[in-house]
């Protein structure tokens, strides 16, 4: 009896590299950017801080709240209760991944002392040159990273 199937390593591989391609991938990227090795978000820094203040401000692991799978850190318990009664209108656009990387169809968690407030919502840039190109043109990188941004796959 032959055998009618015949099984090289390359027919093995293109196989596997099919399947890979049409499976669900491997690697979602969490909603909210978050350290390697904690559930920050925004690195602990006070998201409301930015609104209230005009500044970016570490938060305090006493004032934490969890939302859409990150721990959130407040200055005070007063900051936390106005992130607790509207979490969206506070929380930085784009899961607080930088703007410009987005624009540029990368994924880097922004840096929370890099930032911009545009048409009340809170922008966020791993480098200072990320907030300089947002100030020449913020709808036209706001266009690139929402359009890139809505391509990933996200989880909570």
């Amino acid at each position: 009896m032959t055998n009618k199937h015949t099984f090289t390593r390359r027919s093995v591989l293109i196989t596997g590299a099919a399947i890979a391609l049409t499976a669900t991938p491997a690697f979602a990227l969490p909603r909210i950017a978050t350290g390697r090795f904690s559930n920050l978000a925004i690195k602990g820094y006070d998201t409301t801080s930015y609104f209230q203040h005009g500044e970016a401000r570490k938060g305090a692991s006493s004032t934490e709240i969890n939302y859409q799978g990150a721990t959130w850190r407040f200055a005070s318990e007063d900051d936390a209760n106005i992130f607790k009664a509207d979490p969206a209108a506070y929380a930085p656009q784009f899961g607080g991944y930088c703007t410009r990387a987005l624009s540029l169809e990368k994924t880097v968690p922004g840096n929370p002392q890099v930032w911009r407030i545009y048409e009340d919502n809170l922008y966020l840039f791993v480098r200072p040159v990320g907030g300089t190109k947002f100030d020449e043109d913020p709808a036209a990188m706001l266009a690139l990273a929402s359009a890139y941004w809505n391509t990933l796959e996200l989880t909570n």
